[in-house]
């Protein structure tokens, strides 16, 4: 548009001056030069010129010499043109020189053009050519372009009044007073859409970014603002590095889409058509590097950098840390949030996966929280789709569940139920293919120590097969096979394992107590406090009770201790004393004490140190001093 006023200035400049001053002053050669094609006809001086629609000015022009050549070539040296906008002060166009065809209308520009606008901005170019036929300006030589700290350089240069077009060629490049580069083999901007397209590639880069793309396009605001709205296609990569840190952000998509918010923040949606937009996280403190992936993703960017992040078409996240298992993720949805441009928390909905190589778990909900490597998972609000984990050791479910340390931890809360393989249970069968699994429920769940360590807490419950404990919490160690028991414990064991005189095979054996501690390496269960131990034939009641068994997981000999008493529910007598033995093998129980008492159902009264009681043919033997209170049968 400049260079359209300079020469339509010109020519008018050219007609007035004529009509003003009809004749022609002489010309001498050393000041045209020496030129017998194309003599010269006319020399006119230093002039000024306004031209003013409406009482406004539209340009005010001044050149220090015009030369008219027969050709109609018009030579003009030393042009000044200060062009007006409603009557307002707009860019001011110097130039050495300009030549002006009256016949062809075609300009020619040389030797230090410079247009400056009211801003302070301004253009510099040191040659170009105006073509009427085809309303076009072009540039001869590179073009700069200054605005305060923001510059811009290509090598090539035209517009076109046709369509009001602007094209930049040749290493086009535009540097941002914050540091932002960008650069572009071509830009063509059509003002009148106020769009700018990169249709053979952009790149941007920024103090800690770099972007590249195929193509794009940009909407401006209102008035030639600022963008509005970024369009980029054909392949787009991203890599940023937050500040003060080591991390990267990597993207590749195959489109993109920007929009600014009211806020002035940036809307970013990315797609993959025919696969995945993949983002790259690397270099954390944690995690070597972890990726999420997606056919279709939004992002919220600030000045601060990445704020949130939506994925909606199914996501996979990979994350490898630089210590412990990689985890993998899957979902039908996904939300990330930024702190300071870093990644804090990701969130997964729909049914969610995720395998941390030994625990695989599912859910309709999971949290990721990055600063305290923490994924929180939730089953269905209806209780309809549980949280589900599973590993080599066993599989559980439950309502939520947190795990911790990369999955060596695991907190699972809420109806918790589960099973361990490769397990016993008080003495129970472990090994064998087709053995009984250990069964577990309780209201909270705690393993540790890479799944070794189990807790179960709030009524807690484990059985295998006919064996069944219960207590307010439950530790089982898994390596050690052993078990710690706490608070109302109640143990149940098949009768026939007890060799109890029964012939219902449903018959059991219950055993009660404030404590337990069973471990397989001694094949020990010991009962304290408050023991009280119930078959069908008998009862027993000490402070402790030791259940042993052998290599085969039967048991032995059970041991009992402090304040014994044991009632024979059959024949009708109770034997008390300090400690007592049953040996199953031999079906005897010994019991010791000072003294060791038996009373029948008559209140006889049999007293020694020791009472052995026969199980086979019922009798009880009184060994050592031995005092006797009989009563005898009284008849009416």
């Amino acid at each position: 548009m400049i260079v359209l006023f300079l020469v339509g200035v010109t020519l008018v400049a050219y007609q007035r001056t004529r009509r003003d001053d009809p004749s022609v002053p002489s010309v001498g050669p050393d000041e045209v030069g020496f030129d017998p094609l194309d003599a010269a006809i006319g020399l006119y001086r230093g002039f000024q010129h306004t031209e003013t629609v409406g009482g406004r000015p539209v340009f005010i022009l001044n050149s220090i010499k015009t030369l008219s050549r027969a050709s109609g070539w018009q030579e003009i040296e030393g042009v000044r043109l200060e062009l007006f906008r409603h009557g307002e002060a707009g860019p001011v166009l110097t130039a050495d020189h300009a030549s002006y065809n009256i016949e062809t209308r075609e300009a020619r520009l040389a030797g230090g053009i410079h247009v400056e606008f009211p801003d302070g901005a301004f253009l510099n170019t040191d040659a170009g050519r105006f073509e009427a036929g085809s309303q076009l300006f072009v540039s001869e030589a590179p073009v700069l372009y200054v605005d305060g700290a923001t510059f811009g350089q290509a090598r090539r240069a035209t517009y076109d009044l046709d369509d009001n077009r602007v094209t930049l060629e040749g290493n086009a490049a535009l540097r941002a007073d914050d540091g932002a580069m960008l650069v572009a083999p071509k830009i063509v901007y059509r003002r009148e859409e106020g769009r700018v397209f990169f249709e053979e590639g952009v790149e941007l880069t920024r103090p800690l970014s770099r972007l590249r793309a195929a193509r794009g396009a940009l909407l401006l605001a209102p008035g030639e603002g600022p963008a509005e709205r970024i369009e980029l296609s054909g392949g787009v990569e991203l890599l940023s590095t937050v500040d003060g840190t080591d991390e990267v952000i990597e993207m590749t998509a195959e489109r993109v889409f920007t929009e600014r918010d009211p806020t002035g923040r940036w809307q970013v949606t990315a797609r993959a058509s025919d696969g995945w937009v993949v983002v790259r996280f690397s270099g954390g403190e944690e995690v070597f590097e972890r990726t999420l992936q997606s056919p279709d993703l939004r992002a919220l960017i600030g000045d601060e950098g990445i704020v949130s992040m939506r994925a909606e078409s199914g996501v996979c996240l990979r994350e490898i840390p630089h210590q412990g298992p990689v985890k993998t993720a899957e979902a039908e949805s996904a939300r990330a949030w930024f702190g300071g441009g870093r990644l804090t928390d990701v969130e997964l909905t729909g049914e969610v996966l995720i395998d941390a190589e030994e625990v695989r778990s599912r859910s309709r909900r999971a949290r990721l929280v990055q600063a305290r490597d923490m994924v929180m998972l939730e089953g269905d609000a209806s209780g309809r789709e549980r949280v589900e984990l599973d590993s080599p050791r066993g599989r559980m479910s439950c309502d939520r569940a947190t795990l911790l340390d990369r999955g060596r931890r695991i907190e699972a809360r809420g109806k918790v139920q589960g099973r361990l393989t490769g397990a016993s249970l008080l003495g129970g069968s472990s090994g064998g293919v087709n053995d009984e699994p250990v069964r577990f429920a309780a209201e909270l769940l705690k393993v540790e120590d890479d799944g070794d360590r189990l807790s179960l807490h709030d009524e807690g419950r484990v059985w295998q097969g006919n064996r069944l404990l219960l207590a307010d919490d439950i530790l089982y160690l898994h390596r050690e096979r052993s078990m710690e028991a706490r608070g109302h414990v109640r143990a149940t064991f098949p009768a026939a394992e007890m060799n109890a005189a029964t012939d219902r095979p449903d018959d059991e054996v219950v055993i009660e107590s404030r404590s337990l501690d069973y471990a397989a390496e001694t094949g020990t269960a010991e009962f304290r406090g408050s023991v009280r131990y119930v078959d069908p034939t008998r009862t027993l009641t000490a402070n402790r009770l030791t259940v042993a068994f052998d290599e085969d997981n039967e048991i032995t000999d059970v041991e009992a201790e402090g304040a014994v008493e044991i009632e024979d529910l059959e024949q009708g007598r109770r034997l008390t004393g300090q400690h007592a033995r049953r040996v199953v093998a031999d079906r005897t129980i010994v019991v010791t004490g000072t003294p060791a008492q038996l009373v029948d159902r008559r209140g006889n009264v049999a007293s020694g140190e020791s009472l052995t009681w026969n199980e086979a043919d019922g009798t009880v033997t009184i060994g050592g001093d031995t005092e006797l209170v009989y009563h005898p049968e009284e008849t009416p």
